[in-house]
Order: C-alpha cells, then structure tokens, then sequence
C-alpha cells in the first residue's frame, strides 16, 4: 500500500502502483493543530474511494500543519498516529478485506487499529485537542476499535435508553455539582425528553450550553478550556451522541454560534453543521471579520433570513428523502385548531420555493417557529447515530396548545432518528407532557446550584399543582394574593364579588375569607 500527500502549496508527488492512497492536506484549524486530510483510496485504475476525513498528528508537536513525506511513502514514522472521523471510513475499510485494510490502516498508524500506538501518543496535547477534538471521534474510536477486534461490524441497534452524569457550573465563581440526565425507557412512558426548569436566574440555559460546548466538543476559546474541561465533563461512561442539535429563539441565549472563520462558513453553506454539532436559532455573527471568535459581535437573523433557512432546511429534508417522515411527525400539529387552516400537506408539497415563502410569510410568529424547528430538526438529527437535542424555551411565541402539540410532533421525530432532548423551560405545560422521573427542578442559593426531583408526578397534572410544585406559589407571596389582601381589608366578600363580576374562583373566595377571619379574630 503506497500513500502520496497533495499539499496545499508546492508540488505533489504522485504514483501509479495500485492500491494506493491519495492525502489531500486540509487547513481546518485545531486551535493551532492543522492535522486534517482527505482520503481517497484507489484499489485499481477503475475503482475508488472517498473515504472522507481522517487527522494525523505528531505527539511532540504543539500547533501548526503535521510534517508529512513529500515522497509516496508505505508508512508513517514514530510519533504520528491517525484517526478517522467516522465510522463509514473503517466500515469501507473493512468491507474491502484485510489485505486492503490491514496495510492501509498500519500504514497511517491509525490508533483505533493498533492499541500500542494509541498508548504512545494518548498522553500528548495534540491527541487531545485536535485527534480528539469532537466528543463523536471518541465513539468513533471505540467502535472501530469494536469492528477490527472482533473481526465483524458492530451492530447498529437502536438503545433501550441510558444515563448522563453531566459535572458543570453556572458560572466560573460557583460551585460545581453533577446532574444527571435519564434516558431509559420504562415501560410505555415517553423517555426522549428530559425538562430542566426553575427560576430566572439559576442557569438553566447556561447548563444547556455548557452541554453543548461538551457533547459535541465545539465552541471552546482555547486548547487550555479543552484540557481543563471549562464546560464541564461527563462522569462514567460517555453518552453515544455523535450529533449535537441545539434549538434556541430567543436574542439572550449564550450557545456558541458557529461560522467563526470562512472554513466554517464553507462547511455551514455546504452540510449545515460543524462536525456534528448545529445551531438553529435567531443569532448570528456580524461586525468585525478580524476580532477572535469570543469578541465577535451578534445580531439576530433578519425574517428574510429566517424565511431562507427555512426553505434550506426543507430542501436538505427532500435531498435526504425524508419529507414523508417529516408530514408524519407533524401530524400532532394538525390537532391543533391554529394549524388546521394552514393545511401542512400542502405546504410541504407540490410547491416551489417561491410559493412556499410566500405561505411562510403570512405565518404568525409562532407557527414559523414550530414549522421551522421541526423541518430543521428533520433535516439535521443523524438518524444512524443518537442524537443530542438542546431546546433552550420551546414555549417563546406557542400559545398552551399549540405548545403541547409542538412537544408530540419533537417526540415523534426524536423516536423516528433515535435522538434525546433535553428542554429548559419556564412552562409548566412542558412538564405536564413529561414524567416526573425525567423532570429536573434546578435551584440556586448564592454560589451553590442543586436539582431536586418533583415530588408529585407531573405528567398529566394540572397546571396550578407544577406551577406550585416547582415555583412554591402556595406562599401567599404572589400578586393576586397582595391585591386581594389588600382589598379584604377594606371591603366585605360581597363587595369584592361584585367588583369582579361574580366571577371569583373558589380559591380566591376562600383566600379572601381567611384574610377576614384572621382580621375579625
């Protein structure tokens, strides 16, 4: 097995002897690394590869391009060690035999092949921050690890569901704590979803980009923050995500907004993500192309903008041949008396994209929002790998039912593509669709941030006994309990009746009679 490097600048060496292995020099930017190549591998004049990327590093180096022969070489020297960055590219592999692979694999000194070499330059910086840069490179090597050990593919079956012990903090001062994320499917419960909710101001969101910056293994500043896991780490045994979904409306959100450097511009334009990891929401970059990443200013995407996405998401969704799981998932939506006029099947079909923005224009607010969460979501979960999906809010702009019909429609595309979501929410009709296992209540005193379990069930319970249960309303520090305090003082329970119409509830009457009472005794 030869191999021959075409280098981004200068001349090239080339061969003729079959099989052999073209490396295309990529300048994709490690903080620093630029270890990138594209393989293609010929076995015969006729018949060829794309095999897709892979990186090579040197374990001594710390930055800049992996020195390569600028002569056909058979194998790389001591010190370099590759890894692929999917699965698909050992699966190729494999398929061809080992005759192909056998060489091909100790030729690039690839670590998922060969343990000896994994332990000569795991310890480096350069493993690390660049070979394994993106959370999916770690399951990648253990699942080609998995396929050459045992001398068969690895199975590629659906999950009865798992755990995620997440170690983080909300803010670099605090304190950090451990929560943990269930996803096992008991019995015939819905288990897709975990909800993380509490008061403004304990985190919620910050959790959910921290999650983000850790499951993917993008939007860190530095290679410091890699190796000193700014964002946090996964305890035990790392979860399968190999795709990080993150959904956010709202213009305070603090995920990391990709399109840093043009590299990452060509790849959004070109696939929509960054090794796995997507952002659907209403910021982008702007303002000065020369700052760092982390100076960079924001703005939110104009309707023009968000009308373009939208159609780009479908499309990606009929190249994919999805659509007819698309109009399946959102069939919850047609339940819903606001999207019953709007007619989705229509809308989804037998139009152009001029007629389709057209229809997307005269929308309201809220049906976009749902409309293009779930084609994008469609259009970007994996489908042949678990899927992390981050929703920071889902009930900005969805009125109760609408929002209630949204989370079946997300059920039912996270159980289609094998993904997992976890939701911050201020809503308790997000919990009133989520078992209580599942359910997350994050509080903050001073420096030091806890989750607790709710202890009633949720699912299914009314809106006022979450509402209690989460945000301890039955204290009598509520608005309504001051005005009405404040008018029982003054005035007979019938004169405050007849204020409101006669329309007061049970618990108000009740409320206003204990104030009374407490005065009268």
């Amino acid at each position: 097995m030869k191999f021959v490097v075409k280098f981004l600048s200068g001349e090239s060496p080339a061969t003729k002897r079959y099989p052999h292995a073209v490396l295309t020099q990529n300048n994709w930017d490690d903080y620093g690394y630029k270890t990138t190549f594209q393989v293609t591998l010929h076995v015969t004049a006729d018949e060829r590869h794309h095999l897709g990327n892979i990186k090579i590093i040197e374990a001594h180096r710390t930055g800049g391009y992996t020195e390569m022969p600028e002569k056909p070489f058979s194998r790389l020297s001591a010190g370099h060690a590759s890894l692929a960055a999917e699965l698909d590219y050992y699966e190729t592999l494999y398929k061809l035999g080992r005759s192909i692979y056998e060489p091909f694999l100790k030729g690039l000194r690839d670590v998922a092949f060969d343990d000896e070499i994994k332990a000569e330059v795991e310890d480096s910086e350069a493993f690390e921050v660049s070979l394994l840069r993106f959370v999916g490179a770690k399951r990648t090597l253990a699942d080609a690890a998995r396929l050459f050990r045992k001398d068969g593919l690895p199975a590629k079956r659906r999950t009865r569901g798992f755990k995620v012990k997440f170690k983080t903090r909300t803010a670099r001062t605090s304190d950090s704590f451990v929560i943990e994320f269930d996803f096992r499917r008991q019995g015939r419960l819905p288990n897709r979803i975990n909800a993380l909710i509490g008061y403004n101001g304990t985190g919620k969101t910050r959790i959910l980009s921290n999650l983000a910056i850790v499951a993917s293994g993008y939007g860190y500043g530095s290679k410091r923050e890699i190796l000193e896991n700014a964002a946090g780490r996964f305890v035990g045994n790392a979860p399968p995500f190999k795709t990080v979904v993150v959904v956010s409306y709202s213009a305070f959100d603090t995920f990391v907004i990709p399109g840093s450097t043009e590299q990452e511009k060509e790849r959004l334009e070109d696939s929509g993500e960054i090794f796995g990891y997507v952002y659907c929401g209403l910021r982008v970059r702007s303002g000065d192309e020369d700052a760092s990443a982390n100076e960079r200013p924001y703005r939110l995407r104009t309707p023009l903008e968000v009308e373009a996405e939208f159609l780009d998401a479908l499309n990606r969704v009929r190249k994919a041949e999805r659509l007819e799981t698309l109009l399946e998932v959102l069939k919850p939506l047609l339940r819903d008396p606001s999207f019953q006029r709007i007619g989705l099947t229509q809308f989804y079909t037998n139009r152009d994209d001029d007629a389709l923005a057209e229809l997307f224009r005269g929308l309201s607010s809220g049906h976009k929002v749902v409309l293009k969460i779930v084609t994008e979501l469609t259009a970007h979960i994996s489908g042949s790998e678990p899927t992390l999906v981050l929703i920071d809010e889902p009930e900005t702009h969805l009125h109760p039912p609408l929002l209630a019909a949204f989370l079946k429609s997300i059920r039912a595309c996270l159980e289609t593509f094998d993904g997992y979501a976890i939701m911050a929410t201020h809503s308790p009709v997000v919990l009133q669709e989520t078992p209580a296992k599942y359910v997350h209540v994050l509080r903050r005193h001073a420096d030091e941030s806890r989750v607790v379990s709710p202890s009633v069930e949720t699912f299914a319970e009314s809106i006022g006994v979450i509402t209690q249960e989460v945000f301890n309303l039955n204290d009598g520090s509520t608005d309504w309990h001051e005005t009405l305090q404040e008018l029982a003082r003054r005035n007979s329970l019938e004169e405050i009746e007849e204020a409101f119409g006669r329309k007061l509830g049970f618990a108000a009457r009740s409320y206003v009679l204990s104030v009374r009472d407490e005065m009268e005794g």
